[in-house]
């Protein structure tokens, strides 16, 4: 069968007609929730989104939560849905932490098989790259550690990039569960992409501090230029008509389009002209990964997390091991609790490096008999025995690896869920300034050096995104999907809270966060001596006593600091009892919630 013949869109009878397209909804409703995207990326009231229905929870874009919404309401289901909004979310951020060449991964659960699939869409790496350990170093902006290296200036860019998934993300995902046409959950995506999208002062900031990568290349100063201008500016429209081409025919020819059609002849030659590695087969050879996803039992609950290749979900069922292990199911949350607090402090470290684990501690856990496999660290035994060393072992950071992304869940009134999380795993639309067909090319493997020289030309590069569905029973009770660079502390907080401590998602919204510590040597180094970073003023002065006389070494930092490092999750909890669904608005997290 001919490779384009495999990518398109599968051959699932699809009936149903919907008019998804922006310019069919109530112009005011419209008009509305355009303001309230321009404001921002954050809601501007707390607020508790529930009922028995569908419900849609989602990162950065109000209107793109609406667009998954209507795919509801015209009779889609949970894929339909998380698709719509994938899409269009992209579109709404002008391709800059989320991108039509970036990455997608997802669970599924089917309420009438009672299943959970897993999906991977993420990066291949490029099959004539034999040398990776010589890539370019990206410019990460913020999120570049100590002791790392320098961001490498001019070079072959091209070779920063990777084998993109999104696209090949979202048609597996709607051509094992969708519903409704794939080329109608473009709508909105395209309709904006037309008519132009009204900077908002997130995106003007953007253009400020990248602005200068995207100049580098023609194609990018073209694409900076679709405001009329040479600096788009807060209020500018922001038309995207190569962009609307190309998402026309990935609608209309099936996403394809960008593996063996045109698209894909205009990356490889436009990669190619920039020193990368990439040739046709590269595209041609892509396929999504189905995998069983992992699982757990903790807390009396089943969580279900991403299969391989995903190295996100082992972090978190480890994290969530040690939490049983240490009882905080037993203990009061972390935010009035500092002996809970401590744990988590303790635990997010171990649990955002696993599997890996430094030489000393791994000396130290062989001396005492204790199994260190991948699979051992998933299991209970492992974290009882490692529970009461958590304050003594050395630990190390996880590794340079920014998450901006953004993440969907879906519940539709049949109980399907869809947990969604895309991304470009990078900062801000790279800095290669390559941009093919409207869509900027983001420089994923500027920092993964070390990964890719680990594995074969052509392999599916690891990553550390978690998605989560957990439940009581046979009942789902929580599904979310995690962005940001403390994902894993703040996965972590939000499953121990929820399913051990039974607090509802309202108070665990509303509670600080907990937070990665960036910014760290690369040497190794005991607990006791990591920083602990906390937003200032989140807690009382007594509060902050009561956990430096805990032994914590606490690094207070600028409530801006945290945000920018913070996780955010998109999550949505559902009564096992009545079926109500819930989501929470909160300021100061990304997330945006409705309900039909």
């Amino acid at each position: 069968m001919a490779a384009a013949a495999i990518i398109a869109l599968a051959s699932t009878s699809m009936s149903l007609a919907s008019d998804l397209s922006p310019g069919s909804w109530p112009k005011a409703e419209r008009d509305s929730l355009e303001a309230l995207e321009g404001q921002g990326w954050s809601p501007t009231a707390a607020r508790v989104v529930g009922g028995g229905r569908g419900i849609v929870s989602a990162t950065v874009s109000p209107l793109s939560v609406y667009a998954g919404i209507q795919a509801l309401e015209l009779g889609g289901n949970a894929a339909d849905a998380a698709a719509a909004t994938a899409l269009t979310q992209v579109t709404m951020q002008l391709g800059s932490v989320v991108s039509y060449a970036g990455i997608f991964t997802m669970l599924y659960y089917d309420a009438k098989e009672h299943r959970v699939y897993s999906m991977d869409a993420g990066y291949n790496s490029y099959l004539q790259e034999t040398d990776p350990k010589t890539i370019p170093v990206g410019n990460l902006g913020p999120l570049s550690v100590a002791n790392a290296p320098k961001p490498t200036e001019g070079g072959a860019k091209g070779r920063e990039t990777l084998v993109p998934g999104f696209m090949a993300g979202v048609d597996a995902l709607h051509g094992r569960f969708g519903r409704l046409p794939l080329k109608d959950l473009f709508q909105p995506a395209i309709w904006y992409a037309e008519h132009g999208i009204r900077i908002s002062p997130t995106l003007q900031y953007f253009f400020a501090v990248r602005g200068r990568f995207l100049a580098r290349t023609p194609e990018g100063r073209d694409f900076i230029r679709q405001s009329g201008g040479d600096t788009p500016r807060a209020g500018d429209l922001f038309v995207q008509p190569g962009l609307a081409t190309t998402l026309r025919a990935v609608a209309e020819k099936g996403p394809g389009y960008m593996y063996t059609g045109p698209w894909a002849d205009e990356f490889v030659r436009i990669i190619q002209r920039e020193g990368g590695k990439v040739t046709a087969e590269d595209l041609k050879r892509y396929r999504p990964i189905w995998s069983e996803p992992r699982r757990a039992v903790v807390f009396g609950h089943t969580v279900y997390v991403n299969g391989p290749p995903h190295t996100g979900g082992q972090a978190l069922i480890t994290g969530l091991n040690l939490a049983e292990a240490l009882g905080l199911d037993r203990k009061g949350p972390y935010w009035t609790d500092p002996e809970t607090f401590q744990a988590l402090a303790r635990i997010s470290p171990v649990a955002s490096a696993a599997p890996r684990i430094g030489a000393r501690t791994r000396q130290l856990l062989l001396d005492r008999g204790i199994d260190i496999s991948e699979e051992a660290q998933l299991g209970k035994p492992y974290a009882r025995a490692l529970a009461p060393l958590l304050g003594t072992i050395f630990t190390q950071p996880a590794g340079d690896d920014p998450k901006h992304s953004n993440a969907i869940v879906v519940v539709d009134k049949d109980g399907n869920i869809a947990a969604v999380t895309h991304t470009i795993n990078s900062v801000i639309w790279g800095d290669t300034g390559i941009v093919v067909g409207g869509i900027p090319i983001p420089d994923s493997a500027s920092f993964q050096q070390a990964v890719l020289a680990s594995l074969a030309p052509g392999e599916r590069v690891p990553h550390q995104i978690i998605d989560t569905l957990a439940f009581e029973g046979d009942k789902p009770v929580l599904a979310t999907g995690s962005i940001g660079s403390s994902l894993i502390p703040e996965s972590i907080r939000v499953l121990v809270g929820v399913l051990g401590q039974h607090e509802g998602l309202e108070a665990l919204m509303k509670a600080p966060p907990l937070l990665s510590s960036l910014g760290m040597s690369v040497i190794e180094r005991p607990a006791w001596q990591l920083p602990v970073q906390v937003p200032q003023g989140a807690y009382s002065a007594e509060f902050i006593g009561r956990l430096k006389a805990l032994g914590l070494n606490l690094d207070e930092v600028p409530e801006a600091t945290a945000g920018g490092i913070r996780g955010t999750l998109a999550a949505v909890s559902i009564d096992p009892v009545t079926g109500t669904r819930t989501a929470v608005d909160q300021p100061g997290l990304y997330v945006f919630n409705r309900a039909e």
